[in-house]
């Protein structure tokens, strides 16, 4: 099933009935400026365990909070049914950084940010940093009590965020295949009176230091152009469905060696705000779809 971004709203009230919503969101390709140094500044791959440290990996509990009410029946815009996870990355209910452990695939969650001084960010971001923490709900999203929250604030290049790699193994970052999935599926909001746009990013081979196509040192067009794109968070839950082929690089970046993202070599999902923002979201539930 073809999607672009879909969403559903938890407990979306219109007229007084609960009903779907379906929204296209964010451009194509926004990714100048803030995602050219996404992780850079905050460390490198360290060896993870299912309490120990990814990369960038934090401290703390940050403060998004969950809303109560029944999930709604979401269906697009054009009547098709929004996608169900067919591939459980994340559920966040286990506390620990690690992402769910599969064949071929094994990561750890991270805080990463541009290193502005003074700046803020919960969890925080280094390889000083304790390791990433998940949220506590209060109150719990149906049967989900914990979800991936970040917030902060006075970053000034580009911003920071929240991701994990796909495949990191004693500390050495490898390609991924979710070339059986058509994309990816999440719920997030955010606290009240706080950075609405949120990009989300994928990296491939073509985009990160790793896959060896681009040159972490190049001062123009090296890595890190993630393909991505940006959606539009609110204070209450919503569920989010992107697919590979509606991501977009920004253009700034090596001109990558797929037209689009070469989902056999994923590295690492990311979700990130701009600088100059008061930021404070949360992810749960995320996995891939088919």
């Amino acid at each position: 099933m073809k999607t672009g971004i879909f969403l559903r709203s938890f407990n979306l009230a219109v007229c007084g009935l609960a009903v779907a919503a379906f929204v296209a969101c964010g451009d194509d390709g926004d990714g100048g400026g803030g995602s050219g140094g996404t992780g850079s500044g905050t460390g490198t791959t360290g060896t993870g365990t299912d309490t120990g440290s990814g990369t960038g990996t934090g401290t703390g509990a940050g403060t998004g909070t969950g809303t109560t009410g029944a999930t709604t029946s979401a269906t697009t815009g054009g009547g098709e049914e929004l996608p169900t996870i067919s591939d459980l990355i994340d559920d966040m209910e286990d506390g620990d950084n690690a992402i769910r452990v599969v064949t071929g695939r094994e990561g750890y969650w991270y805080s990463f940010n541009d290193e502005t001084p003074d700046a803020t960010q919960t969890p925080a971001a280094g390889e000083d940093a304790d390791p990433f923490a998940m949220t506590a709900l209060t109150p719990a999203r149906e049967q989900s009590t914990k979800a991936a929250c970040t917030k902060g604030s006075g970053f000034a290049t580009w911003g920071a965020g929240i991701g994990f790699d796909l495949l990191s193994t004693d500390g050495v970052k490898a390609a991924y295949d979710g070339s059986a999935h058509q994309g990816i599926t999440f719920w997030a909001k955010i606290a009240a009176g706080t950075e609405d746009s949120v990009k989300v990013m994928i990296s491939d081979k073509s985009t990160t230091p790793e896959g060896g196509h681009c040159d972490p040192d190049a001062a123009e067009m090296g890595c890190n152009d993630n393909w991505a794109r940006t959606i539009t968070l609110t204070e209450q839950w919503q569920q989010f469905a992107i697919a590979f082929e509606d991501l977009k690089v920004g253009g700034w970046g090596l001109p990558p060696l797929t037209e689009n993202i070469d989902a056999t070599a994923l590295y690492s999902i990311q979700f990130q705000v701009a600088q100059a923002v008061d930021f404070d979201f949360c992810i749960d539930d995320l996995g891939f779809y088919q």
